[in-house]
């Protein structure tokens, strides 16, 4: 069976270590707000996505517009890490303002509602790695992350686990699909408690479909390709970057026994990468960092974890930063020994 790990140091442990790498990142002025750049992006983005998104409703040929789709599909990553720092308050001090952030390039763009899906995102972070409470765990009609989950499951469910390793990365192709409908079916069922999600997801239909088909006259069948091609093609894209950060790291059954300081780096990997690639990764490869402070810009994380690394290694701490491949090949082995528990 698999263990669940014990806290290696305690409450008032946790905190100081963490309160010492919180002053070195204070000290080089790392968790001020980043609203001018973070504007100056977002309007770039827009542009951007205002000329691909009216490409690929007027091109004829197959290569325009695969060439407008994969466009389209790196700059809906780009805005969802735009709305990921918003959520974690590392735009602004003000709520509003990085609300506003959310919204306009989460909602109106993306159409994954931003209040909702910080809201679990939130829960994430606060129970990470926990079976039962860590939202992002909660995949047992796919795929089992944990043998209880395996176990919970009947001849079919136990039939699709035996070959997890494989068919996860095909279904991989709707992963930006399922994390859109479900957070759509959440404000469709709490349209009051979400009341702003609503609002801006017909802004993002009306954007998609309303503009195209009753303003420009675009078939509807070009408008739906443009709105679900590129997410298609992003399912692969944000599953690269998302499961490698959690996958395979422990389980924790007590959250409320570890420190804060404990709890985010030991369920956590970072992806150490050539820099070039930590565009791709919105920063997001710098999990570790995220997690210990998520109200820090994604951009600024690389420069967080010189800092976190000089902590761990004065304190004897293993810190967990690999290449993506080895990633990679760590999920693969953590998917392979679920399939096979007994």
């Amino acid at each position: 069976m698999q263990a669940y790990l014990e806290p290696r140091f305690t409450e008032e442990e946790g905190r100081a270590l963490w309160r010492s790498m919180h002053a070195d990142v204070n000290g080089q002025r790392l968790m001020r707000p980043s609203a001018a750049r973070m504007l100056l992006k977002l309007s770039m983005l827009l542009l951007l996505f205002g000329a691909a998104l009216a490409l690929s409703w007027s091109q004829r040929s197959f290569w325009a517009f695969g060439a407008c789709y994969l466009g389209l599909a790196l700059l809906l990553a780009q805005f969802a890490f735009i709305g990921h720092d918003a959520g974690h308050g590392a735009i602004s001090r003000r709520t509003s303002v990085n609300r506003t952030f959310g919204q306009i390039s989460m909602t109106l763009v993306t159409g994954l509602a931003f209040d909702e899906w910080i809201g679990r995102h939130h829960t994430h972070h606060r129970f990470c790695q926990h079976e039962e409470r860590d939202p992002d765990m909660a995949v047992d009609l796919v795929v089992s992350l944990t043998e209880k989950s395996k176990q919970r499951k009947g001849v079919l469910g136990r039939l699709m686990t035996r070959y997890q390793v494989i068919h996860i990365w095909l279904l991989s192709l709707l992963f930006g699909h399922s994390q859109r409908h479900l957070s759509q079916a959440a404000v469709l069922r709490h349209p009051h408690r979400c009341a702003l999600d609503a609002a801006m997801l017909l802004a993002h239909f009306a954007l998609w479909f309303g503009v195209p088909c009753l303003l420009l006259d675009v078939p509807f069948l070009i408008a739906l390709l443009a709105y679900v091609v590129p997410l298609t093609i992003l399912g692969p894209y944000l599953a690269g970057i998302f499961w490698v950060n959690h996958v395979g790291m422990p389980l924790i059954q007590k959250p409320e026994s570890f420190s804060f300081f404990e709890h985010q780096y030991v369920t956590s990997r970072t992806i150490v990468n050539p820099p070039v690639w930590n565009w791709l990764f919105g920063g997001l490869n710098f999990q570790i960092e995220h997690h210990l402070f998520p109200q820090i810009p994604s951009s600024r994380l690389a420069a967080v974890q010189a800092i976190v690394r000089k902590h761990f290694a004065r304190n004897g701490i293993e810190y967990h930063g690999v290449s993506w491949f080895a990633a990679i090949g760590s999920v693969a082995v953590h998917l392979r020994a679920v399939a096979s528990a007994r």
